[in-house]
């Protein structure tokens, strides 16, 4: 018996490199790709789950060294090749990467580890920006950018003034409004993913085929600071209130409509599994996601409804067991 587990243990330290080196590439070349940025925690927690700490740190490792070569790549074709250029450029996957490290680490329930992650996420990403895109020289050097590539495409119609009122000045605003929002669907999506890819993994190799509806239950502790944030961008919108306590505002209640409006999308995905059409809630779905890119209606209807639905099975319990 010992002598097969000191085997298996030697097995598994030998060749760990074939875990967090292609996963760690996987995550760096994802963070490089641009559009697919998103997606390159899932394979760093993905380690984290099918293995352990020890391969989930240097997958995180590789990652980061994948991203900074490619970076300065980058930035030589720039003529920008300069350390602190290069070192700002790694904040943003290095402060993400090292959330996803601190969440396997540390102990506790995966809800209060992400809502946590979430709001530390959110100081710092809101003090980034505001210090960056958010500052009036930055703003209008961007506007003057958009303004050279426009007229060089013959449309001269717009000067750097107009566009930095018109255009920059409220995408800068949005962005900073969403941090909260994108903060929590990045880590819990990641989380999420992540580990159901190992756990599927696992239960492949160990025979066991068991389909099952999406089950997503925002814990009961969340309801109140949910409303209160609801609360607050109301008093935000109606009283005409800028500042620091707009922005936790709009964060914090948008972060909350998102884990809520989820909860919504589990409880149809149940409504159709217990009736035997699994496969309804992926067609509805798509067909949500297409009509709400032709049309604002049903965007705005499903940025209400699906919220509404989730909250509303804490009182009424649409499932046998008991959520939210």
């Amino acid at each position: 018996m010992e002598a097969s587990q000191s085997i298996k243990s030697a097995s598994s330290s030998k060749y760990s490199w074939r875990v967090f080196i292609p996963f760690g590439f996987l995550s760096g070349f994802l963070y490089a790709s641009g559009f697919l940025a998103f997606a390159f925690l899932i394979p760093i927690q993905y380690v984290f789950r099918k293995e352990n700490k020890k391969e989930g740190l240097l997958s995180m490792l590789v990652s980061l060294l994948i991203i900074a070569v490619i970076s300065a790549i980058e930035l030589s074709k720039m003529n920008w090749i300069e350390l602190p250029m290069l070192l700002q450029t790694l904040i943003l996957p290095a402060l993400l990467l090292a959330t996803i490290g601190a969440m396997n680490l540390l102990k506790g329930d995966a809800w209060v580890k992400i809502i946590a992650a979430t709001v530390v996420l959110s100081i710092l990403f809101a003090y980034i920006f505001s210090i960056s895109l958010g500052t009036p020289e930055v703003q209008r050097s961007m506007a003057d950018i958009i303004a050279n590539l426009l007229s060089s495409s013959g449309i001269q119609d717009l000067d750097a003034s107009t566009i930095e009122q018109s255009y920059v000045i409220p995408a800068v605003s949005i962005i900073i409004r969403l941090i909260g929002a994108a903060s929590w669907l990045l880590l819990s999506g990641s989380w999420h993913i992540g580990n159901s890819l190992a756990s599927s993994r696992s239960s492949k190799q160990e025979g066991e085929t068991k389909k099952k509806a999406f089950v997503f239950n925002v814990p009961s502790w969340l309801l109140w600071p949910s409303i209160l944030a609801w609360l607050a961008l109301l008093c935000v919108l109606y009283g005409n209130i800028s500042g620091i306590f707009a922005i936790i505002a709009w964060n914090a209640s948008l972060a909350a409509a998102c884990w809520y409006a989820f909860q919504g999308f589990s409880l149809i995905s149940h409504f159709f599994q217990s009736r035997n059409m699994p496969r309804i809630t992926s067609l509805l779905l798509v067909l949500l996601v297409i009509l709400m890119f032709f049309e604002a209606k049903i965007r705005i209807a499903v940025a209400i409804l699906a919220p509404m639905l989730g909250v509303s099975e804490v009182w009424l319990q649409y499932r046998i067991h008991k959520g939210a």
